[in-house]
């Protein structure tokens, strides 16, 4: 039996656009390598080890801060 659905969004659904996203947002980055060449070795210290440092930093001072808001306004109540 075929069934249709009546709530059919007209859009992408949300991880559609987040894939889609990411693949433009690659794409673009090849693009940008080809064109630029010897122009982006000013950005030399990007690399994957900054890139880990800096999410794990901002993990870490996430954490932090979540952690002393639910002390502080745990007591209150």
């Amino acid at each position: 039996m075929l069934q249709t659905r009546t709530d059919a969004k007209s859009g992408p659904c949300q991880r559609c656009r987040i894939i889609r996203s990411f693949i433009m947002f690659t794409f673009m980055l090849v693009i940008l390598a080809i064109v630029g060449g010897k122009r982006l070795e000013v950005i030399n210290f990007l690399t994957p080890a900054w890139f880990a440092t800096v999410i794990i930093a901002l993990g870490l001072c996430g954490f932090l801060i979540k952690l002393v808001s639910w002390k502080l306004f745990s007591k209150i109540i």
